[in-house]
This record gives C-alpha cells, structure tokens and sequence, in this order.
C-alpha cells in the first residue's frame, strides 16, 4: 500500500505540472528507500542503466549537432530547396519532424522545429498553431519507429530485450504509413491558410526568412556530430552480431555513449563544455527515479496482479492486442506515457509468462505503437507535446486545451485506428 500511496502522489504532481517532474519522481524514489519498500541494492538493480546509457549518449550526439546549429541548416536548407513555397514547406516541415524523430530524441526536434515554425508563419502570415500540432503527431508517430525514437521505446525495448532491428522491422513500416496518412490529412485541413499564403509571398517576405539563420554553422562540430552520430546507428543496428564476433559486450548503452565520448574528446574543451552543459539532464534524472517509483510497484507484485486480471479477461487474440493498442494508448492522453510504458513493460512480462496470451513481441509492438502514437491527444500526452505548448504560450499567445483537442484528436484517432488494424493483420501472418 505504501508503495502505491506514494507512486499515486508522485504521478499526479508530475501530471499537475506544478511541480518539476524529475525532482519529483527522484524524491518519490528516495522516500521508497527511507521508508523501507526497497533497500539501495534494490534501487540500484531496479534502475534500467541500458536505458540510461541510451539516452545519455543520443543526447551528448544531439547536443553537439544543436550546438554546430546543424539542425537549422538542414531545415533552412530543405525550405530553400523548395523556394520558399508555403504547400512544399508545409510538407518539408512535417517531414523533417518524422524523419529526424525516428533517429533523435523528439523534444529536441520540437525545440528548434516549434520555434522555426512559429518564426516562419508569422512572415507569411499564417496561424502556427496547426502547423506546430501537425508536426508533434508526425514527430510522435516517426518516433514510433525505431528503439532510439521516442521514450516509451527506449524503455520497451532495453526492459524487455527488443533491438533496434526489431523495432525497425515491426513498427517502422506501420509508423511510416501512418505518417503519410497524417500529412496527408493535416494537408487538406491547412490548404486554404497555405494556399492564401501563397498569394502573399513577396521578395522582402523571402529575405526576412533569409536572415532568420543568423548564425553559420560550425563545420567542425557539424563533422564530428554527423560522423559519431551515423556510427552510434550503425552500432545499434549491428551490436549482437559485433558482440558474437568479437565477443565485446556492446548493448545498446554502449552502442550510443562510446560514440558520444570519443565525439567530446574530439572537440575543443569549451566546446564539449557547452554541450554537456546543453544535455537534457532532467530527463535523466526523471528516468532514474521512475524506475524507483514503478521497481517499488513491481516489488509490490501489482503488475503481476494486474497481468493476471488481464489474462483472465482475455476472449480472442485480436482483441487483446486492440485492447493493448488502444486501452493504454488512450491513457497516454492524459498521463505522460514515458511512466506508462516503463509500468507495462512489467505487465507484459507477467503476461508474457501465462500460457495462451499472445507473443510478448507482438504485445510489444501494439503497446509501443499505441501509446506513441496516443501521446498526440493532449499537450501533455507526450514531452514533445509539452515543449511546443510551453514554447508556443510563451512566444505567440495562449493556445489552450480546446484548441489543441480540436485540432489533434481526429488525426490521431484515424491513426491509431489505422495502426491497431495494422498489428492485428501483423499478429494474422505472424509478422512480429
């Protein structure tokens, strides 16, 4: 009980967002340890440190391509290939936001993406606000992807065993076609606003976008950025067979942070300074004491309870995975679904074990799926959700819960429709 009292105080402050989330689920972690529910031994082995190492080495990688100004150029490189034109940008900007969030963490694309839009819209005259919405839900469903995309993956993944290979075999095509599916809807519902920006497009309208990147990128950075990055992939793609040929235990901890240190080292000392001062070390933090708060649930045996009410509801296969898609997927709306998925992580181990449920890799992939592409519900379905709330409110005006719903539900609805078909026609042909 003491466990659960402690775990529900620290989810609804953490979702009240009156408080700062990691300070809280550290403080929730350390008052299981002074009360007894778990000793430090318990905490340390209850702590995911792949997970951890993951995360710590992507965002030293990204740190030092933000700091070269790398993701600005790339995006005012992509707006002038298509000479400015407000449709193709539209389509570039959404694009960018799924592509680079199968690859990066998704707060980062939204913090330069959020406040490129709201800079760009403003010149051409159009309301940011859908176009900032249009590019969460694709960045969460591009994230869906892949291991590295979005949070809840990451902890799906390194908890339960799954590879980067895994995810881009079972949710990359599904995340893909449900991305189009999204642009292409988001399209018809702003081509009016495009179409009439279309009109007002003037030389000096042109420039002014021109001297929005005022600062040149740092081609040293930009190198080792680009060069440590795509290895840090590579690694993941390729360490079980690395790790049996060499026989080196590369795990997806050290796939991502070898290659982020020997990127630092390559840096001048003020360089890898800044970047490691710009690592988002709040989220590691909130990761830390989650794992203490949801090991302290799991050390109570609720998610065992919990797997065992779930089998014992169970009817057919399909529906259970529609259940698995969509139950927690709709949740993620309202609750942050980092906590979300690292609680059904344990559920689905417990499910995994009990004769007749589905194969744990299928559960997998319509949770992961899911509450990914849920996350889009509400501003703070998700952390790149939360971002481009804040940045918008405090840059352009009050945006407000209505307007974010109206805008985000019915896409995210279809999508997630589409892809709870997808996983059970997957689960038909034993696809997973």
């Amino acid at each position: 009980m003491l466990s659960i009292i402690i775990f529900i105080i620290a989810y609804g402050m953490i979702v009240s967002e009156k408080f700062p989330r990691h300070w809280v689920a550290i403080g929730g972690g350390a008052l299981l340890i002074v009360t007894g529910v778990m000793s430090p031994k318990d905490a340390i082995e209850y702590i995911n440190w792949e997970t951890l190492g993951l995360l710590s080495g992507m965002f030293i990688l990204v740190s030092i391509l933000n700091e070269a100004g790398f993701f600005t150029w790339l995006a005012m490189t992509s707006i002038r290939k298509v000479n400015y034109q407000p449709i193709p940008l539209f389509v570039i900007l959404i694009i960018l936001a799924s592509f680079l969030a199968m690859f990066m963490d998704s707060i980062t694309v939204m913090l330069f993406l959020t406040a490129l839009t709201v800079q760009l819209t403003r010149l051409l005259k159009i309301d940011p606000i859908p176009v900032v919405i249009a590019e969460v839900c694709a960045a969460n469903t591009g994230g869906a992807a892949t291991l590295m995309g979005d949070p809840p993956n990451v902890i799906l993944g390194t908890t339960l065993g799954f590879t980067f290979n895994d995810f881009a075999k079972n949710t990359m095509p599904v995340s893909i076609f449900v991305a189009l599916a999204l642009l292409v809807f988001f399209y018809f519902i702003n081509r009016k606003s495009l179409l009439n920006a279309r009109q007002l497009l003037t030389p000096e309208t042109i420039s002014e976008i021109e001297n929005l990147q005022t600062e040149k990128v740092h081609v040293h950075m930009t190198r080792v950025g680009v060069i440590y990055f795509g290895i840090a992939v590579l690694l993941l793609i390729f360490h079980l067979p690395l790790t049996e040929i060499t026989g080196l235990p590369i795990n997806a901890a050290t796939a991502a942070l070898v290659p982020a240190i020997l990127a630092l080292l390559l840096l001048k000392p003020g360089q890898a300074r800044t970047v490691i001062l710009k690592v988002d070390g709040e989220s590691l933090l909130f990761f830390s004491g989650l794992f203490l708060l949801i090991g302290g649930l799991e050390k109570a045996r609720v998610f065992e309870v919990i797997a065992e009410l779930l089998a014992g509801a169970k009817t057919s296969t399909s529906i259970f995975i529609m259940a698995l898609h969509w139950i927690p997927g709709l949740a993620s709306g309202v609750l942050d679904n980092v906590p979300l998925a690292l609680a059904m992580s344990y559920v689905l181990e417990d499910l995994a074990k009990i004769p007749g449920m589905p194969a744990l890799a299928m559960m997998v992939w319509a949770l992961a799926l899911g509450v990914d592409i849920g996350g889009n519900l509400t501003p703070i379905g998700a952390s790149a959700n939360v971002v481009a709330y804040s940045y918008m409110e405090r840059n352009y005006g009050k945006v407000g819960w209505k307007r974010w719903l109206l805008i985000a539900v019915p896409p995210t609805l279809m999508a997630m429709i589409m892809a709870s078909l997808l996983c059970v026609g997957k689960d038909m042909i034993g696809w997973y």
